[in-house]
């Protein structure tokens, strides 16, 4: 028995199967919709890799901050640690409440003295006095016409 095929219904068959596909890809209004729907997804991914750069940007600000609160708890775990010593509730007592070692004297300066103690350390000093600003050139002229 010999075999026969009919080759025009094939041909047909896969004309049939494309012209779907290929009527579409053909058509204007349907490429402008595909256009728009990629660019939407375009959009859409962009945006998307934006708001992850965000978070990721915030998640390192959270890590900085949650080094840096456990850093300083550490210090104020160290802190309360010397400070339930001997020695520092004695530099309290003696700082503080004006106690004293055995061979140890105490000076009471009133509050006032040491204000005006401070004003005159600060006019010995200089320190924070307005002082007049002399441009150069009025400082060249003055000493060419009066010497030194």
């Amino acid at each position: 028995m010999d075999r026969f095929i009919y080759k025009e219904n094939r041909g047909r068959e896969r004309e049939k199967d494309k012209t779907p596909f290929m009527g579409l890809f053909n058509n204007f209004l349907a490429k402008v919709i595909l256009l728009t729907i990629s660019a939407f997804l375009l959009y859409n991914i962009g945006h998307s890799f934006h708001i992850t750069v965000q978070k990721v940007e915030i998640l390192r600000g959270a890590k900085l901050d949650v080094d840096k609160l456990r850093l300083k708890n550490l210090e104020l775990a160290i802190l309360l640690e010397n400070m339930e010593s001997k020695e520092y509730l004695e530099i309290q007592a003696r700082n503080r409440l004006n106690f004293a070692g055995e061979s140890e004297y105490v000076f009471v300066i009133p509050e006032n003295v040491l204000d005006e103690a401070s004003k005159d350390i600060e006019v010995i000093l200089g320190i924070n006095q307005e002082q007049e600003e002399v441009k150069v050139y009025e400082q060249w002229q003055e000493f060419l016409l009066n010497g030194i």
